[in-house]
């Protein structure tokens, strides 16, 4: 089940709400979110969610087994179930990938939506538990909604254990928190149906342009389709969070308005940056000790993360190499640089990170990188008629990337104009209606982080 389908939207989530306000305890209202859970985690595919459960279960047990254990026995125990959980990980994402580099032939499976995420959630559980920041959870119930809560497993954000475990015996679900979360619902629906799946298909329309032009809106398409699918599925999942009175973090910051490499990683897959920074880089030694390696090898791995593929690897070498060029070489002389150029120099290397993320293979990335730079054929017919059919929806776009949709909101707010909620909410409710006619029409399309 998706969050943008209309059985989501009028059915799953009105029934779930009314049922987890009726209930007259935290403990059913858990039951019911994990139960509703696991429904809408099988729903297109039943036979993966005794995945999820095993994966809970384990991870489960593990937990009380390490807050027994001490010394030497209790590493082996963590150490056995991180290698289990990434084996789970391994086994479903990469093992076609290892064949292919033997040149043997794979096995004909589907992955399972969420896996990464929710993979990431269990080891969170266990590293919090092993560094003693958190007890181990007694109540099984609680630690299966954590991995399987239906807010975020599919396309995270990934939240941390240590942040959740408060809110398990008190999430009260408040009519401001309710609001929140139905705007910010609102708000991401907005995003993916109105904007990411109308860049969807300007990307699709330029496959096979080669035009200089063509090659240079083709890239920009997918840059501005895959900010608002992820940030818009991350507000959309938060919202849900919001309404059943969980907090969940921010996932996006405005990225594109980025200064710098690392400025944009400080504000794009937050969660995903935060959960390599604590569970992989510092215990590896952070800045430390050995920085060079460190960096590397966690670009390396978010790389990876992302898919069973040499474009993803590469995608990630690329930001490690940008990150350390950045700290040892170009900090000095950005510094000294005026904003506006600090921001278009991270936007077009961004931009040209999401050519090595798109593309089918390394081959097709170069070539993508030569028609964005063929000055024999600068521009097409194609091209022209796809630029001007769409230049309101780019403009927009662009706009809406940066900060001042937020400013104005916040400007309107803290003035207090006396229309201002009316305003406000007219025009959520008229962007909430345009975007269910999207969904109607079938024009939608699945976020892009599923396959994530």
């Amino acid at each position: 089940m998706v969050f943008n389908s209309l059985i989501f939207i009028f059915c799953f989530l009105p029934i779930t709400w009314i049922l987890t306000r009726i209930v007259p305890t935290t403990f059913l209202k858990n039951l019911v979110l994990f139960i509703f859970s696991l429904l809408f985690y099988s729903w297109n595919d039943p036979f993966y969610v005794l995945l999820l459960l095993i994966s809970i279960a384990w991870n489960y047990l593990t937990g009380l087994e390490l807050e027994k254990e001490t010394g030497k026995t209790r590493k082996i125990v963590f150490w056995s179930a991180i290698a289990f959980n990434l084996f789970i990980l391994g086994a479903f994402k990469y093992t076609n990938f290892l064949l292919g580099i033997f040149g043997l032939e794979g096995f004909d499976f589907a992955l399972p939506v969420g896996l990464s995420f929710f993979t990431f959630s269990a080891i969170s559980y266990l590293a919090d538990v092993y560094k003693n920041d958190v007890p181990a959870q007694k109540n099984p119930l609680s630690l299966g909604l954590y991995i399987a809560f239906f807010g975020k497993i599919s396309s995270g954000p990934i939240a941390f254990y240590r942040d959740m475990e408060p809110q398990f015996q008190n999430h009260p679900m408040n009519f401001t928190l309710f609001c929140e979360g139905l705007t910010l619902f609102t708000k991401g629906l907005i995003k993916k149906a109105l904007f990411a799946d109308s860049f969807a298909l300007v990307f699709s329309s330029l496959a096979t342009n080669t035009s200089m032009a063509g090659a240079w809106l083709y890239a920009l398409s997918y840059m501005m389709q895959i900010y608002f699918d992820f940030s818009g599925y991350s507000d959309m999942a938060i919202g849900v969070s919001n309404m059943f009175g969980f907090k969940l973090k921010i996932n996006f910051d405005h990225p594109y308005s980025a200064k710098s490499i690392q400025d944009f990683w400080r504000r794009w897959h937050i969660s995903l940056s935060t959960w390599f920074r604590d569970y992989v880089y510092i215990p590896l030694g952070g800045n430390r000790h050995d920085y060079v390696r460190n960096i590397l090898i966690v670009w390396f791995l978010t790389g990876l993360w992302h898919g069973a593929n040499w474009t993803f690897i590469l995608w990630g070498l690329y930001y490690g190499g940008l990150i350390l060029l950045e700290k040892f070489v170009l900090s000095a002389y950005l510094d000294k640089l005026p904003m506006a150029i600090r921001r278009i120099y991270t936007f077009v290397l961004v931009l040209f990170g999401w050519v090595f993320f798109f593309s089918d293979s390394i081959l097709s990335a170069f070539g993508t990188f030569g028609h964005m730079f063929n000055f024999m054929n600068i521009c097409d017919s194609q091209a022209l008629f796809v630029l001007v059919g769409h230049i309101p929806l780019f403009v927009l776009g662009f706009l809406l990337t940066g900060e001042l949709f937020d400013k104005v909101e916040q400007f309107c707010f803290q003035k207090g104009f006396r229309y201002d909620k009316i305003v406000y909410t007219s025009l959520y409710l008229i962007g909430f209606l345009i975007s269910v006619a999207f969904v109607v029409g079938s024009t939608y399309q699945s976020f892009l982080y599923f396959a994530f």
